[in-house]
């Protein structure tokens, strides 16, 4: 029980305390190239705000070089694709793909270079996968000491919690977003490390606070609907919004332009806004700290929501890295100024700030699919219940009308385009990871083209079996036979004249998860398992994919019980 208690204080700390400096390094990070990228702007045009041909061109150069080397440092990753938290809830949830140190780093500086460049994205979602990666990394130094969820899950709410200043939304978001359970043995270590981290932040390095703490409360019992209207609104916000992130036919093809030149492309793009709405671009953090202050009319809140919705879309789209939910919160901070200004001449003392608060919370909640996380942000960021129970009411309604639409969150649409179905379970996972070739039988009774049909029922029946395969000189499957067929047959009959039969056959790489649907209406002894070349290498039965996925089923089962 001792050593119990202590491994998590340990854990805990030692992982809260380097995903919490690792955080403040990302953050140091930014702010400085940001600053120096647009001191360097005010400084080279001598502070003036016509536009100078100097000038556009700085703007357009500047973003530009660095989207091109946001490209370069994709092409350093193994699988020439960014990673984020749905690599996270993957490795979670599947022991067959670990996070990559080294994607991490990349993942984390490129998305330092796509938000200096004026990037719309976000700053969590690298964070979220880069504490994960820290807490993976020290998994490697403690083997004994828990299993990879708990590591995983102390990383992420590390990273929350200071990237937040909000230890009670760390430990919420990484067991409803990354863990998707509630287990005792996770929660010790979790909460320990999103203590520590946050404050460590605290003592050393200081909270920026997105929100206020000075929202007020509700006025009126008639914002309660109002709040309600909010949250089904910002429902089809988060649509549009993850429609635009996820779905093939709401981008044009981009696959003929060179990688590299795609991130630069949105960088010129960004660099382009960024002479017109500067709010737009960027994490826009300031900007929706002046939306929240009243210093934000709703004319221009709506240009500002169009504008950031349609640049984050292609910012995205086109490979700058950055996190998905900073966005969705400034889209939630323009939608509720819009909604609660518009209540406001209906409803009298209407805080429109708080129908601010609570849209933001009910966009960000649809899209990365974290209600709870996104009220304990809500509260602990304010310490205002009241601001809290608003936020609630409108992440409700929001994520009944996401989830009849969508249903998923956008990481969960991540991952099913990449046929990954966690609505399946994680025996799914681990199913689609095991192949054929990993359990089928070699030995099979295999006939070439002139044997005969005597032949084939002496071995038949000899060997016990009621099927066999015909197999040319190349060892390329020809035909399947069974014995009450050939037994109405002519004896000296060669086996090559036969009519061919239909019957099923399966890729050696096919995984167990895939073959089991394949197979759902087979009836018969055996199945042939043949290569990429239709050479036959086997055979497998349903009795084999049976036991695989009982045996997976009850590891799994064990493995949650002992969680």
């Amino acid at each position: 029980m001792f050593l119990s208690i202590l491994s998590t204080l340990v854990l805990g700390t030692i992982i809260g305390s380097i995903v919490s400096i690792s955080v403040f390094g990302f953050l140091a990070l930014i702010d400085f190239f940001s600053s120096s990228i647009s001191s360097f702007f005010i400084y080279s045009t001598g502070n003036t705000v016509e536009f100078s041909f100097f000038k556009i061109f700085l703007y357009l150069l500047v973003p530009s070089l660095l989207g091109l080397f946001v490209g370069f440092l994709r092409s350093l990753t193994n699988d020439q694709r960014w990673h984020g938290p749905p690599d996270v809830i993957l490795s979670a949830h599947s022991r067959t793909n670990p996070l990559n140190i080294k994607a991490g780093f990349l993942t984390s500086f490129s998305a330092i270079c796509s938000i200096s460049a004026g990037g719309s994205v976000g700053q969590y979602g690298p964070l979220v996968h880069f504490g994960a990666t820290i807490g993976a990394e020290i998994k490697q130094f403690a083997k004994k000491a828990g299993n990879m969820q708990i590591f995983l899950g102390a990383g992420v709410a590390a990273a929350i919690s200071s990237g937040f200043g909000a230890p009670i939304a760390g430990l919420v978001f990484a067991r409803e977003v990354i863990l998707r359970h509630q287990s005792l043995a996770s929660f010790g270590p979790i909460l320990v490390s999103s203590l520590v981290a946050y404050f460590v932040t605290k003592l050393f390095f200081g909270f920026t606070p997105i929100l206020p703490s000075s929202i007020g409360g509700i006025n009126n019992f008639a914002e309660f609907p109002a709040l309600v209207i909010t949250g089904l609104i910002c429902g089809f916000v988060a649509i549009l919004y993850m429609r635009g992130l996820t779905h093939p036919k709401f981008f044009p093809d981009t696959s003929k332009i060179h990688p590299w030149f795609q991130p630069a492309l949105a960088g010129l793009l960004c660099g382009i806004v960024g002479m017109f709405i500067p709010q737009v671009t960027g994490l826009g953090t300031e900007t929706i700290q002046n939306i929240l202050s009243g210093d934000v009319l709703s004319n221009i809140a709506a240009q500002f929501l169009i504008s950031k919705l349609l640049l984050t879309i292609i910012c995205l789209r086109l490979g700058l890295i950055g996190g998905v939910f900073a966005p969705a919160l400034f889209l939630g901070a323009c939608s509720g100024i819009l909604l609660g200004t518009f209540f406001n001449t209906m409803i009298p003392d209407t805080n429109i700030e708080l129908f601010a608060v609570a849209a933001m919370a009910a966009v960000g909640s649809c899209v990365i699919g974290g209600p709870l996380a996104n009220m304990m942000i809500v509260f602990e960021l304010t310490s205002n219940y009241q601001a809290t129970l608003a936020a609630g009411i409108s992440i409700v309604f929001a994520s009944l009308v996401s989830s009849k639409i969508i249903g998923q969150s956008v990481f969960d649409k991540v991952l099913l385009n990449r046929n990954i179905n966690l609505d399946l379970g994680d025996e799914s996972l681990i199913l689609k990871s095991i192949k054929i070739k990993d359990i089928f039988e070699k030995k099979c009774l295999r006939f070439n083209e002139n044997n005969t049909v005597g032949d084939a029922i002496k071995n038949l029946t000899s060997k016990k079996s009621s099927d066999g395969f015909l197999i040319n000189s190349e060892g390329i499957l020809l035909n399947k036979l069974e014995l009450h067929q050939l037994i109405n047959v002519k004896k000296n009959i060669k086996l090559k004249h036969l009519k061919k039969n239909k019957y099923l056959q399966i890729n050696e790489n096919e995984n167990i998860f895939n073959a089991i649907d394949i197979c759902k209406d087979f009836v018969g002894e055996s199945i042939p398992v043949v290569n990429d070349k239709k050479l036959l290498v086997g055979v497998i039965t349903e009795s084999d994919l049976f036991n695989v996925y009982i045996k997976t089923s009850r590891n799994q089962r064990e493995l949650e019980s002992k969680n």
